[in-house]
């Protein structure tokens, strides 16, 4: 009996260290670049119906003739209390109006060929316009094996899924990191885009950019529920079953 008991004892102790080690360092690797050459990408937000848009002009007028308030409209703390009175809409039919200048198609447009449109038309009131567009209600939401997940807003317009896996305190021990999926907005329809951390070439994926109103799920591994949550617990449970054992095993 005594014999039986002990086997049993061992086989669980050797049991709970196993399942402690299903997940292992290369499930927690983000990509991996050892010898590849990875080339520099560049990104320009594109412009998108419902965007808010801030638009700023600096130039050498006198303020008399500042015809976008520009003083008022600057300051960063009124545009976060209330960024829809200091925005202009992309409407849904993908136009923006613009105090002085009337409207523009917006919708389609980076925000650097924008800039350069209100720029030209400017100059007609400004000497030599310096035109700043930003994206005011751009957000986005990341659900699943994070650690802090959430809505979340955007500053600039070029950051990438790694900087919101880095603004949710990173994923779990248990994100598939080769499974992270994307809900992107596509004009009336969405589309589901799949990312692979620890693919080398997703630096030169476009897709990996972040677009307003991105819905960012983090699949858990399939190896979570079969897992103890980390080792610390395994070795206090393996512990107090060989502590058990032996007082049985005293009697």
């Amino acid at each position: 009996m005594k014999q039986i008991l002990k086997i049993r004892f061992l086989s669980f102790f050797v049991s709970i260290f196993f399942l402690s080690s299903c997940i292992t360092n290369r499930n927690l690797e983000y990509i991996n670049t050892d010898n590849v050459k990875v080339e520099s990408t560049t990104y320009d937000y594109i412009i998108q119906k419902e965007d808010l848009l801030s638009v700023q002009i600096s130039s050498t007028t006198k303020s008399e003739y500042d015809f976008f308030n520009l003083q008022e409209t600057s300051n960063p703390q009124l545009m976060n209390q209330n960024p829809y009175l200091y925005g202009f809409l992309v409407k849904s039919d993908g136009i923006i109006t613009l105090p002085m200048i009337g409207s523009l198609k917006a919708e389609g447009l980076s925000l650097s060929e924008i800039e350069n449109e209100i720029a030209q038309i400017s100059s007609t009131y400004f000497k030599d316009p310096i035109v700043k567009v930003n994206i005011l209600n751009f957000k986005v939401s990341v659900l699943g094996e994070v650690n802090t997940p959430g809505e979340y807003s955007i500053i600039r317009s070029n950051q990438n899924i790694l900087h919101l896996i880095g603004k949710s305190n990173d994923l779990t021990e248990f994100a598939n990191r080769k499974r992270i999926k994307v809900i992107r907005r596509d004009g009336v329809e969405s589309r589901v885009i799949y990312l692979d951390l620890t693919d080398p070439r997703l630096l030169n994926n476009k897709d990996i950019y972040l677009h307003s109103q991105d819905i960012v799920y983090v699949e858990p591994l399939k190896k979570k529920f079969y897992s103890v949550k980390n080792l610390s617990s395994a070795v206090s449970v393996g512990i107090s079953s060989i502590t058990l054992y032996f007082l049985l095993n005293n009697k």
